[in-house]
Protein backbone atom coordinates (compact mmCIF):
# COMPACT_ATOMS: atom_id res chain seq x y z
CA UNK A 1 0.00 0.00 0.00
CA UNK A 2 1.19 3.68 -0.78
CA UNK A 3 0.70 5.79 2.20
CA UNK A 4 2.54 8.87 0.24
CA UNK A 5 -0.10 8.08 -2.39
CA UNK A 6 -3.50 7.50 -0.12
CA UNK A 7 -2.48 10.47 2.29
CA UNK A 8 -1.57 13.02 0.06
CA UNK A 9 -2.76 12.63 -3.64
CA UNK A 10 -6.55 13.98 -4.73
CA UNK A 11 -6.21 12.02 -7.94
CA UNK A 12 -7.61 8.67 -8.78
CA UNK A 13 -9.63 5.54 -7.08
CA UNK A 14 -9.86 4.16 -4.07
CA UNK A 15 -12.16 1.10 -3.23
CA UNK A 16 -13.12 0.46 0.52
CA UNK A 17 -10.38 -1.83 1.56
CA UNK A 18 -7.72 0.72 1.53
CA UNK A 19 -10.03 3.50 2.62
CA UNK A 20 -10.95 1.68 5.51
CA UNK A 21 -7.23 0.57 6.64
CA UNK A 22 -5.87 4.01 6.43
CA UNK A 23 -8.72 5.93 8.01
CA UNK A 24 -8.26 3.91 11.09
CA UNK A 25 -4.39 3.87 10.86
CA UNK A 26 -4.97 7.52 10.66
CA UNK A 27 -7.01 7.39 13.42
CA UNK A 28 -5.00 5.37 16.14
CA UNK A 29 -1.81 7.09 15.01
CA UNK A 30 -3.45 10.18 15.82
CA UNK A 31 -4.34 9.48 19.01
CA UNK A 32 -1.28 8.29 20.30
CA UNK A 33 0.05 11.72 18.89
CA UNK A 34 -2.70 13.45 20.51
CA UNK A 35 -1.30 11.72 23.70
CA UNK A 36 1.93 12.29 23.55
CA UNK A 37 1.69 15.91 23.03
CA UNK A 38 -0.28 16.06 25.50
CA UNK A 39 1.94 14.51 27.83
CA UNK A 40 4.77 16.37 26.46
CA UNK A 41 3.35 19.89 25.96
CA UNK A 42 0.62 20.01 28.23
CA UNK A 43 -1.00 20.20 31.80
CA UNK A 44 -4.22 18.11 33.12
CA UNK A 45 -5.87 20.12 35.66
CA UNK A 46 -9.31 17.97 38.07
CA UNK A 47 -12.54 19.28 37.28
CA UNK A 48 -15.42 19.37 39.52
CA UNK A 49 -16.64 15.80 37.91
CA UNK A 50 -14.83 12.62 38.99
CA UNK A 51 -12.11 11.56 37.00
CA UNK A 52 -12.62 14.30 34.64
CA UNK A 53 -9.60 16.29 33.34
CA UNK A 54 -9.32 19.65 31.45
CA UNK A 55 -6.18 19.61 28.95
CA UNK A 56 -4.00 23.00 28.62
CA UNK A 57 -1.29 23.34 26.05
CA UNK A 58 1.94 25.07 26.15
CA UNK A 59 2.62 27.50 23.17
CA UNK A 60 4.56 24.54 21.53
CA UNK A 61 1.81 22.09 22.25
CA UNK A 62 -0.31 24.17 20.42
CA UNK A 63 1.65 24.47 17.30
CA UNK A 64 1.84 20.84 17.55
CA UNK A 65 -1.29 20.11 17.60
CA UNK A 66 -2.51 23.16 14.67
CA UNK A 67 0.04 20.96 12.51
CA UNK A 68 -1.78 18.36 13.45
CA UNK A 69 -5.29 18.60 12.69
CA UNK A 70 -3.95 20.56 9.33
CA UNK A 71 -2.35 17.13 8.31
CA UNK A 72 -5.79 14.81 9.40
CA UNK A 73 -8.31 17.51 7.30
CA UNK A 74 -5.56 17.30 3.87
CA UNK A 75 -5.12 12.88 4.74
CA UNK A 76 -8.81 12.72 5.71
CA UNK A 77 -9.96 14.86 2.57
CA UNK A 78 -7.23 13.44 0.12
CA UNK A 79 -8.72 9.66 1.33
CA UNK A 80 -12.42 10.89 0.84
CA UNK A 81 -12.10 12.59 -2.35
CA UNK A 82 -10.12 9.29 -4.45
CA UNK A 83 -13.41 6.84 -2.87
CA UNK A 84 -15.81 9.47 -4.54
CA UNK A 85 -13.62 9.38 -7.62
CA UNK A 86 -14.32 5.58 -7.23
CA UNK A 87 -18.05 6.11 -7.18
CA UNK A 88 -17.67 8.44 -10.14
CA UNK A 89 -18.56 11.35 -8.43
CA UNK A 90 -16.31 14.56 -8.44
CA UNK A 91 -14.24 15.28 -5.22
CA UNK A 92 -16.73 19.04 -5.42
CA UNK A 93 -19.45 16.38 -4.43
CA UNK A 94 -18.28 16.12 -0.71
CA UNK A 95 -19.15 19.62 0.12
CA UNK A 96 -22.60 18.19 0.51
CA UNK A 97 -21.21 16.81 3.45
CA UNK A 98 -21.96 20.57 5.11
CA UNK A 99 -26.03 19.86 4.00
CA UNK A 100 -28.04 18.02 7.15
CA UNK A 101 -29.25 14.88 6.23
CA UNK A 102 -27.72 15.32 3.15
CA UNK A 103 -24.70 14.18 4.72
CA UNK A 104 -25.77 10.80 5.59
CA UNK A 105 -25.69 9.63 2.19
CA UNK A 106 -22.39 11.09 1.05
CA UNK A 107 -21.44 9.39 4.08
CA UNK A 108 -23.14 6.29 3.33
CA UNK A 109 -21.50 6.60 -0.27
CA UNK A 110 -17.94 7.02 0.92
CA UNK A 111 -18.24 4.47 3.66
CA UNK A 112 -20.32 1.90 1.97
CA UNK A 113 -20.83 1.62 -1.55
CA UNK A 114 -18.61 -0.22 -4.13
CA UNK A 115 -17.04 2.12 -6.47
CA UNK A 116 -17.98 2.11 -10.45
CA UNK A 117 -17.22 -1.05 -11.84
CA UNK A 118 -14.47 -1.28 -14.89
CA UNK A 119 -12.60 2.53 -15.50
CA UNK A 120 -14.67 5.64 -15.19
CA UNK A 121 -13.32 9.64 -15.80
CA UNK A 122 -11.06 9.38 -12.84
CA UNK A 123 -9.13 5.90 -13.85
CA UNK A 124 -9.08 2.11 -13.90
CA UNK A 125 -10.76 0.27 -11.73
CA UNK A 126 -8.50 -0.31 -8.47
CA UNK A 127 -10.07 -3.97 -7.77
CA UNK A 128 -8.97 -4.37 -11.61
CA UNK A 129 -5.07 -4.01 -10.48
Amino acid sequence: MDWKYLLTSFEGRINRKPYWIAALAVGIVSTVVFYVVGMLFGTFTPTDVPGNYDMHFSPIGWVLMAIMYIALIWFGLALAIKRLHDRNRSGWFYLLMLVPLVNIWVAIEILFLRGTEGANTYGPDPLAE
